[in-house]
């Protein structure tokens, strides 16, 4: 029987909004249909404009609504699944600013260090831009984590988990510094059964992004 939610997504290896977005539903239990649409091949960005005006992914088909943006679909599954943020008001407040933080931030470790799960480079030192924003990353882990028992930045598995999983792979793909304390943390990220279900994919999957690959190669 087809789901009445319909999630489309990029590709498993590069499409790191995409991967928030289904780690937040997958995490909700909230039964739901895939499609995988193949960015940066001849008809792509067409078929993403007929999906939503923005023309990104991901977009989940909720009935015959659409709802094109992996914060607002994270929204929509804490609806039905409170859980998903902290139960403290003052930190799922917290929880919704570092979400926000990544939503809107960090542009040059996006660019410098797009998300590449089949990745591991050893090429020298990263652009300083993207250091600083890898730096300041690394500050938030800290704060939120000092704050609370862990493993996870709120105590338990939360939405702000989930977006910055995608940060995560960046530090190890890239070979990004970073304290004992972060790297224990990206280690839970990392080995989370739901996370390493979508990084076999990624795996799996043949679709190659050349742009993505020349990235500081």
């Amino acid at each position: 029987m087809k789901s009445p939610l319909t999630l489309f997504i990029g590709n498993y290896n590069y499409s790191s909004w995409s991967l928030r977005s289904w780690l937040v539903l997958t995490k909700a239990e909230l039964p739901f249909d895939l499609e995988v649409i193949d960015l940066d091949v001849p008809g792509y960005k067409d078929r993403l404009l007929a999906l939503s005006d923005a023309g990104t992914v991901p977009v989940l088909q909720v009935g015959e609504d659409r709802i094109p943006d992996s914060l607002a679909i994270s929204e929509f599954a804490a609806r039905a699944v409170p859980n998903l943020w902290p139960k403290d008001a003052g930190d799922r407040a917290c929880a919704r600013a570092v979400v926000e933080k990544m939503h809107t931030g960090f542009e040059a470790l996006r660019r410098e260090a797009p998300m590449n799960l089949r990745r591991r480079t050893t090429n020298g030192p990263m652009p300083e831009d993207c250091l600083k924003d890898a730096a300041e990353v690394e500050a938030l882990w800290q704060d939120c984590l000092s704050r609370h028992d862990g493993p996870f930045l709120f105590d338990d598995w939360s939405i702000a988990d989930a977006f910055y999983v995608p940060v995560a792979t960046r530090f190890e793909s890239y070979g990004l510094p970073r304290s004992r304390r972060s790297d224990i943390y990206i280690s839970e990220l990392m080995s989370d059964p739901d996370f390493q279900d979508w990084e076999a994919m990624a795996f799996a999957e043949t679709h190659i992004m050349p742009n993505f690959d020349a990235v500081n190669g």
